[in-house]
């Protein structure tokens, strides 16, 4: 089956296609990654993942057509970067 991974930062973006057996879980596709051409690079051992925008763990099954996402952490709190906004804004 085929699983789409994306992975984003600041200066990247990447989408790498995996083929994997019937069956595989994230753990597996994410020991192919490593192993891939486009993936050998990637720092992702500390990131959270997920399929079509939902975090899941290492042990979720995967499906056919599924995007595995690797989501690096975030730069600045949204709350934060709002509240600086606005103080910004109004003077």
């Amino acid at each position: 089956m085929r699983i789409e991974v994306v992975y984003a930062d600041l200066n990247d973006q990447r989408h790498i296609d995996l083929d994997v057996e019937e069956g595989a879980d994230v753990a597996t596709c994410l020991d192919l990654l490593r192993r891939h051409p486009m993936g050998a690079d990637l720092l992702f051992d500390d990131a959270a993942v997920g399929v079509f925008g939902e975090v899941c763990g290492p042990e979720r099954l995967l499906k056919d057509g599924d995007r595995l996402e690797l989501y690096r952490p975030l730069i600045a709190d949204a709350k934060t970067a709002r509240r600086l906004r606005a103080k910004s804004q109004t003077g």
